[in-house]
Parts: structure tokens; sequence; C-alpha cells
């Protein structure tokens, strides 16, 4: 009896071991399943590897310089759109420009109705531009300076409003990568001789943009209050190297 009692205890003792084992193989599986999860999801959505770059504007062209519509910042702060002369703002004759055009080398939108179709954007963009702010070279405190970026759609009732019917709705532009801080958005900068000292201004980096299969034009305001030399417009367009 000692001795089946023993084999019976080994046997017991044999299962137990064989129930962690197996949970512990359960448990690994399952973190490699994780583990391989999240590293298709960084796969999908990474940046790296490649990008289409739309050079709107460098030092091959020349430089645009855009006056500012409002003297002060609390008037350029306060800005919102609201009438048909906010979209093409001007002095009161007529003769200077408040605004600029810059127009795009590359499609907005990758994916539309050609075919075979891209597979490797990712679908986010970033864009940087090159801008002068002022007319002193790196002063402290910074110049604070207030700008609106549209986008056009080629095809649609209102090329710079959004507004989905014959009669607009001045109150709703059609802001830069659909992104409502660039109906008025704050920018710092400085300018040594306009060309000098150069460097970059982030307007977005990595985000998901809803542009128009019609877009093809950037529309830079300068609210003001300091003039403004638009220098470099580049919009990046992410993607990654995948198998087919």
């Amino acid at each position: 009896m000692a001795l089946e009692q023993d084999i019976a205890d080994l046997v017991q003792a044999s299962n137990n071991l064989t129930g962690v084992v197996d949970n512990k193989i359960q448990g690994i599986d399952q973190r490699v399943a994780q583990a391989e999860g999240q590293f298709q999801q960084w796969l999908d959505t990474r940046h790296v590897g490649f990008s289409l770059t739309d050079t709107l504007l460098d030092h091959s062209d020349s430089y645009i310089s855009i006056p500012p519509r409002f003297s002060t910042l609390e008037e350029a702060e306060a800005f919102s759109f609201s009438a048909a002369e906010d979209y093409a703002p001007q002095d009161g004759e007529g003769a200077v420009n408040y605004y600029a055009d810059i127009y795009s080398k590359t499609p907005g939108v990758t994916n539309w109705y050609s075919e075979p179709s891209p597979t490797q954007f990712t679908g986010r963009k970033s864009v940087y531009a090159n801008i002068s702010v002022g007319t002193a070279p790196h002063p402290s405190p910074k110049p604070v300076n207030r700008i609106a970026v549209l986008m056009n759609s080629i095809g649609a009732h209102h090329k710079w409003i959004t507004t989905g019917d014959p009669t607009p709705n001045y109150a709703q532009p059609r802001t830069f990568f659909n992104k409502s801080i660039n109906a008025n958005r704050e920018i710092k900068g400085q300018s040594y001789g306009v060309t000098n000292y150069d460097d970059l201004i982030a307007l977005h980096e990595n985000e998901t943009a809803g542009f128009p299969v019609g877009f093809s034009t950037v529309r830079v305001i300068n609210l003001g209050p300091y003039p403004i030399q638009v220098k470099g417009f580049w919009l990046i367009h992410h993607g990654y190297q995948k198998e087919a």
C-alpha cells in the first residue's frame, strides 16, 4: 500500500508540475502574441523608412514678403474669418496684399482614384516652413506674430471656404491640414538680413491631415503685427517600407 501511495503521489506531483509548466507556456505565448501585436501596430503607423517631400518653396526661389494686416498683436489675436475680404485681405486702395499663395508640386492626396495605387504611405504628414519675422536679428524677447494658413479645393463650391452649398459661410475657412489652429496661429522668429541665420518652424509633425483631392495651393495670410518673409515651405508625406 505504501508503494502504491508513493506512486500515486508521484503521479499527482507530475500532473501538478505539468500544469504549472503549461500555465507558464501559455503565459509566454500570450506575451509573445501581445508583443507581436504591438510591433505590428508600431509598424503600421511608423513614419521612418522614406518620405515624399513636396517643396513648395525654397532658397532656389525668391522669398515672399507679406506685410501685416493689423498693427497690434491684440488685433491680430482677436481676428476670425467673417467676411469675403478676410480671405484675400488688401489695403484700402487694393495696392498691398496681406497674403501670398504658394503652390504644391505633388498631390496632397496620395490615394484616390488611380491604380495601381500606393500602399506604403502611412497617411501622416509633416509641414515645415522657413519664415522671417520682423526686421531685427534674433532679438529678446522673440517677436510674436499671428498668421492664418489656408488650402484650396478645386471643384468645391468655394475654393477657400468649406461651406457645402452655393451660399458661402465666411466663418468656415478651409484651414490648412483641416486643422482649426491654422485659422489664427502664433509663430515666433527673427530676421537677420532676411536670409541669414535661417531655421525651421514646425507647423505640423507626423499628423494625420484632411486634404481635399482638389488641393493645389497654400495661402499664408499675415495677421501681424510684424512683416514676414516666407523663404521655404515643405510638405512631407511619410511612408514606410513593407513587404507586399
